[in-house]
């Protein structure tokens, strides 16, 4: 399987409640703590809206939480308020282009969004990143949703010792339309709370699964 077909299933929890920001970025503050998750914001020079980094530890392969992140049919299972995703174009292992559904809470309309997704692999240390980079204009915009003008952010899979690997999702972004800052920053943050949470609870579905294209750490590495 290609990693491309990977990593459109992160779109759907960015909800109706993405956050916009700048290059400017100020200091951390975290918000929630929990267990092995911490979910952090940071203000954007310019913005009302934060910049949200949710980071969590899972007892999992990177080939299984690879393999979660691209399974599409499942995307709906995990990743907040995911409408649904497909793949574009893909550009060889490691770019897709992907239309995602945001089932956004009545009476806020849906949402939708098109970005490009690029992936690479640290050959020493394995450490995995998933760029996400907005691409709104490669489709048309389609009547019944509104299209998200701004996203970006990444994911990162570190792997540690003893089977362990650290996730971060960091992400950034404007839903479009009208939403209170207020609401938006909020929402942002229970948003990437609950898919990384859920993300714990479905990989082990994936335990076993191998692809080509994904090197594990050696163990006892990290």
């Amino acid at each position: 399987m290609k990693l491309v077909t990977l990593l459109f299933i992160t779109l759907g929890c960015l909800g109706p409640i993405l956050v916009a920001g700048t290059a400017h970025a100020q200091e951390w503050e975290r918000v929630y703590e929990a267990d092995n998750l911490h979910i952090e914001r940071r203000a954007n020079e310019g913005s009302a809206l934060n910049e949200i980094r949710g980071v969590t530890r899972v007892q999992a392969s990177l080939n299984a939480l690879m393999a979660l992140l691209k399974d599409a049919d499942f995307n709906e299972h995990w990743v907040y308020r995911s409408g649904g995703a497909r793949i574009l174009q893909e550009a060889g292992h490691a770019r897709a282009y992907v239309y995602g559904i945001v089932d956004a809470p009545w009476p806020m309309d849906d949402r939708d969004t098109v970005v490009r997704f690029d992936y690479r692999q640290d050959p020493e240390t394995k450490e995995i990143t998933i760029d996400i980079t907005n691409v709104p204009d490669f489709i048309a915009v389609k009547a019944d949703f509104i299209r998200v003008p701004e996203i970006g952010g990444y994911w990162r899979l570190t792997p540690e010792k003893d089977g362990w690997v650290e996730v971060t999702y960091q992400v950034y972004g404007d839903p479009g339309g009208w939403i209170p800052a207020w609401l938006a920053n909020q929402a942002a943050e229970y948003s990437v709370r609950m898919t990384l949470q859920n993300m714990i609870s479905v990989v082990n579905r994936y335990a076993g699964v191998k692809s080509e294209f994904i090197e594990e750490a050696a163990p006892g590495a990290g």
